[in-house]
């Protein structure tokens, strides 16, 4: 019995372990801001990848837009369904952003993906900067 909990322990640590390594580092932790721009990791959830990728990338632009100082009206945001809130926010909130990176999981506990993005955000709302490319895998500027 001690036998077959101990192989069921250290199988669940193991799983815990490939989880936590299969997660990007810009993820926890994203990129230095540069003089023009700076990064942000947002995330989202829904019952498909697409869906949930959506919601992270709205959900970026409106927290970009709170840090910048860019009016949201919050009570239209909630009435928004899930899957129209990309179209939604991007056609009242103007925001230079420009999304680098994608990381898609699935979810353990129900059904259903969790997305996240890693955006460049102007720093200036009125100033579309030179956005440089980003490598993911090395989590490194080029």
């Amino acid at each position: 019995m001690k036998h077959i909990l101990c192989i069921l322990i250290f199988g669940a640590e193991a799983l815990c372990l490939a989880k936590v390594q299969s997660t990007p580092a810009w993820v926890q932790s994203p990129p230095p801001r540069t003089s023009t721009y700076y990064y942000r990791v947002a995330h989202g959830t829904g019952l498909t990848e697409e869906a949930a990728e959506r919601q992270a990338f709205a959900i970026a632009i409106m927290e970009s837009a709170f840090a910048i100082g860019i009016p949201v009206d919050l009570k239209r945001l909630e009435q928004m369904e899930t899957d129209s809130l990309l179209v939604e926010v991007s056609q009242y909130v103007r925001i230079p952003i420009n999304k680098v990176c994608v990381h898609v999981e699935s979810l353990v506990t129900r059904r259903g993906y969790r997305a996240y993005v890693l955006c460049q955000v102007a720093n200036d709302a009125r100033i579309a900067p030179d956005f440089k490319s980003f490598n993911c895998f090395t989590n490194k500027e080029e």
